[in-house]
């Protein structure tokens, strides 16, 4: 008789873990403490920026992980997702993404990558099994946060594509950087300090808790497609 594969104890453990993905839980994480006036919202976990200059003109050039939802229906969350999680809402995104922009215009472009994930073999820790993967590029406009007028910044010409298949989707994206309130001014927000966003209508609305990333507030990015 041909020999038998045998299925290690590590490939057999990931295996399960795999036939079971179809079943899990609801845990493509939701948001319903959030309004869903946004398609997707994602959070500025972690940021490492840097200044040069070129031709005598200064350039902020940073790299950033992000993570967050998208509503289900969306391009980022189609509703297939319920044949795996019939009560889903949103799916749990990550990304990763770099961008230069000038600090003379506050105007430069950004790429990067994405990932729609669920959970792997930890329910208790963030989704982390990848099932749709992409990448997205554009142009930011920090124009009103360099010239400080607003701690806001905007995508223009966004677009991203999925992995495999080829299918690009055109998106439109507002950053709100936190800020803390001194003396009736808008200052830098400290860790573990209130802070707030600044929104469309002017007024200031709080941070709230898990809109932080180890104490300190995180800068909001809301997307429409």
């Amino acid at each position: 008789m041909p020999e038998r594969w045998q299925e290690t104890e590590e490939s057999a453990v990931f295996n399960r873990v795999l036939r079971t993905l179809l079943f899990v839980p609801p845990l493509l994480l939701g948001a319903a403490a959030y309004s869903f006036a946004q398609q997707a919202i994602l959070y500025e976990v972690t940021e490492s920026a840097g200044v040069d200059v070129k031709g005598g003109v200064y350039g902020r050039h940073a790299y950033a992980a992000l993570q967050g939802w998208a509503k289900l229906g969306s391009p980022l969350c189609p509703s297939t997702v319920l044949l795996s999680n019939p009560n889903a809402q949103t799916c749990t995104i990550t990304a990763m993404g770099s961008d230069n922009v000038s600090l003379a215009t506050g105007w430069g472009p950004f790429q990067g990558t994405f990932a729609v994930t669920v959970q792997l073999d930890n329910p208790v820790d963030a989704p982390e099994f990848a099932i749709m993967t992409g990448t997205f590029r554009g142009e930011m406009d920090l124009s009103a946060a360099v010239a400080g007028v607003a701690p806001l910044g905007y995508i223009r010409n966004g677009s991203f594509t999925i992995d495999g298949t080829g299918q690009t989707s055109a998106f439109t994206g507002i950053f709100r950087m936190p800020f803390r309130k001194s003396d009736g001014k808008r200052v830098r927000p400290k860790e573990g300090g209130d802070a707030f966003y600044l929104g469309d209508d002017g007024k200031s609305f709080p941070v709230k808790m898990d809109e932080r990333s180890q104490g300190w507030p995180t800068v909001r990015l809301e997307i429409n497609f």
